[in-house]
């Protein structure tokens, strides 16, 4: 599609996610053992033979910029193709951030203006889905339309959460309310819009002068355009998961087990950067004699020698003879001791859990203090380069802060709700 240009939002921290988008942009934090979720709409924008796609970054950038690197695993490479990094840098101040995803775009206007395309795709990085873009686009310039917002039907106990649509019988969007209390329909806004790039362009620098705005799409953008041009909604059947809490996470990819969920990655054809940690090059995953291994997925370089069960592992995780592991995400080059037993576990890369220690087998569902709001369904979190000692027993709704180590332990129990380590480690 040469007369549609892509721009991601890429820049949000995900604080629902905790420890683990606290070093990384969300779009850059795991997923699915190899990938990261930013692989998603990345791969949506290659299949849909999109030549040029920004990037916008903000909050701690450089995972994600290593991941990307020149967009080679997603074919962005010839003279007619380009991925681009657009950091908020507005003025001499390198703090200056994003007011608003409305200013994003509007500070990298001139990124858009360079190509003069007819449309831009504008996207968040954040959620696992496959979208056909090249028949949204096609639907917009069908209709005539001035903005094409992608939405999908949400459970109505859910549509609080989102902004919320209200079409006429021409599917044309007449109403809009951003995570309206009582929702008057259940069409929820994707954070996917096609915008005609003129009408963008005068849209977000009369915004930008109006020192009322809250420079936002949902806020600002998308309520204006609806009394003032036409703007069209494309419903969106397919699999579509915010992965935004550590339990929708975690959820997310358990799909990836259930082979009835609709998320399927050898379908939809998802690419990612293989370089990061030599994962290429790693040798295929081993199950040693006295392993078990039901229901889950393991990636090159694992070596099981226990028991693993309704769980994803990434490259180079150790699971060592008597060690149990079970509906866990056990990310890159962790090791599983003999005789430790994890249950409803996710952790980062690199920890390392001693012999015949256990997690979530036993305490009370106790909210964690820290977070209460975000971790309080039995899930014990552990953060990057986390170390947990030999027999030692950690509860649920746990978190072990990222380079935890020895000395942060004040005995050999962890109750339940409780945290270890540093918060800003």
């Amino acid at each position: 599609m040469r007369n549609t240009l892509a721009m991601i939002l890429a820049g949000g921290q995900g604080s629902r996610l905790t420890i683990f988008s606290s070093s990384r942009a969300k779009p850059a934090v795991p997923f699915g053992g190899i990938y990261r979720i930013i692989d998603f709409a990345l791969s949506n924008v290659m299949h849909a033979k999109i030549n040029v796609v920004g990037v916008l970054t903000q909050y701690r950038p450089s995972s994600l910029m290593d991941h990307l690197k020149k967009g080679d695993p997603w074919d962005f490479v010839g003279r007619n193709r380009e991925i681009k990094v657009l950091p908020p840098y507005t003025g001499t101040h390198s703090s200056d951030w994003y007011k608003g995803t409305a200013d994003a775009i509007y500070q990298n206007l001139w990124y858009i203006k360079r190509y003069k395309p007819k449309n831009v795709l504008i996207l968040g990085g954040d959620h696992i889905y496959y979208m056909d873009y090249w028949k949204m686009v096609a639907y917009h310039e069908e209709k005539g339309a001035d903005l094409t917002i992608a939405t999908m039907n949400v459970p109505y106990e859910e549509a609080s959460r989102f902004g919320i649509m209200t079409v006429n019988e021409e599917n044309r969007i007449i109403r809009f309310h951003e995570k309206p209390k009582e929702p008057e329909s259940t069409l929820a806004s994707m954070g996917i819009y096609v915008f005609n790039a003129d009408i963008l362009t005068r849209k977000l620098m009369a915004d930008a002068k109006d020192p009322g705005s809250q420079h936002d799409f949902g806020s600002n953008i998308i309520p204006e355009m609806i009394q003032e041009n036409r703007v069209f909604n494309y419903v969106f059947e397919g699999y579509w998961r915010d992965v935004g809490t550590v339990q929708s996470f975690l959820d997310a990819n358990m799909d990836l087990l259930n082979p009835a969920s609709g998320l399927d990655l050898g379908k939809w054809d998802v690419h990612t950067n293989l370089e990061e940690r030599n994962v290429a090059d790693r040798p295929p995953a081993k199950i040693m004699s006295n392993a078990s291994v039901s229901n889950s997925m393991l990636s090159r370089g694992c070596v099981i020698d226990g028991v693993v069960e309704q769980s994803i592992l990434s490259p180079g995780v150790i699971i060592e003879k008597g060690a149990v592991v079970k509906n866990a995400i056990i990310m890159h080059d962790c090791v599983i001791r003999e005789n430790a037993v994890l249950e409803n576990v996710v952790t980062d890369k690199d920890v390392i859990f001693g012999k015949g220690s256990q997690v979530g087998v036993s305490g009370e569902n106790v909210p964690n203090r820290i977070y209460p709001k975000y971790l309080n369904t039995g899930i014990s979190i552990f953060g990057k380069g986390a170390r947990v000692p030999d027999n030692v027993s950690i509860g649920r709704n746990c978190v072990i802060f990222p380079l935890a180590n020895e000395t942060h332990y004040t005995g050999t129990t962890v109750e339940s709700g409780d945290s270890v380590g540093a918060e800003d480690a």
